[in-house]
């Protein structure tokens, strides 16, 4: 009777045991899994704040390529440097931004996989663009074209060469913006062009006294020609078009296709739509 009792005990004290033991474990267990979730909140934080801090960065640097972007165009125009120069600044501002972009979608990457060492990168070469930019706001020289010339890819740089070698001008009395109340946008087109309404297509177009609406039959649409003009196949672009007899093809590389255009008719930009074309 004694042993029964003594057995009983030792099952009682054993069954408290266990019971206490796994308390404490489980309250350490509770108290780990939280101390855990605070550390990770923590981390988490951190990284949200300093990914904040990239951003407004990375924002802060566009901002400054826009602001001298812009002023090298109203310099451009106002004819405040040297056509030559004028020439490759407006070239760059055409090529650097493609660039730009590449970096920066690469930056903005580094930010969100909290890739520092890309960040850090990146961060480097927009530190390459600003240093060049920031001590010539309100004036673009050679020597800055020649810095950001040099932060240009191999491919941009192969294309700029072409483009300033070739009979790119931005000055050239073969066309001019005009407004198009009618369809509210501006365009190049010749001086003596006027606005005419092409009843068949239901819009307004500049067009040359002596050209009127003809059936582009390959197209099935209706376009403003002279009766010395042509119907030409353009074969890069699969389409068809009312041409100039001296018309031939030419590749417009700002917009990436290739076009019909006069003999002598050269690239020129439309600020207004933010477009290349031959004129």
């Amino acid at each position: 009777m004694k042993l029964k009792r003594i057995i009983i005990l030792i099952i009682l004290v054993l069954t408290i045991f266990s019971l206490f033991v796994s308390a404490v474990h489980a309250n350490f267990s509770d108290g780990f899994k939280t101390g855990f979730q605070i550390g990770t909140q923590i981390k988490q934080k951190r990284e949200m704040k300093w990914k904040a801090k990239q951003l407004e960065e990375l924002e802060k640097i566009f901002e400054q390529w826009d602001f001298f972007s812009d002023t090298v165009q109203k310099l451009v125009e106002s004819e405040q440097m040297t056509p030559d120069l004028g020439k490759k600044f407006l070239v760059l501002n055409s090529l650097l931004p493609m660039d730009l972009q590449v970096h920066g979608q690469s930056f903005y990457n580094g930010i969100m996989s909290v890739d520092k060492d890309k960040v850090a990168e990146e961060k480097q070469y927009f530190k390459n663009i600003i240093d060049t930019i920031s001590v010539t706001s309100g004036k673009a020289s050679s020597k800055t074209f020649s810095n950001l010339y040099s932060l240009l890819a191999s491919n941009k740089k192969s294309l700029i060469d072409l483009i300033i070698e070739s009979d790119f001008s931005y000055t050239t009395p073969q066309s001019e913006l005009k407004y198009n109340s009618f369809e509210d946008k501006w365009e190049h087109a010749p001086p003596s062009s006027t606005l005419k309404f092409n009843a068949f297509e239901s819009k307004w177009e500049f067009a040359m006294p002596n050209e009127n609406p003809k059936f582009n039959a390959f197209e099935s649409k209706w376009e403003f020609a002279s009766s010395e003009d042509k119907t030409k196949y353009n074969p890069f672009e699969n389409k068809w078009s009312y041409e100039k007899p001296n018309s031939d093809l030419k590749f417009n590389p700002f917009q990436n296709k290739w076009e019909y255009a006069p003999s002598g008719s050269v690239l020129k930009y439309n600020p207004f739509a933010d477009s290349w074309s031959y004129e």
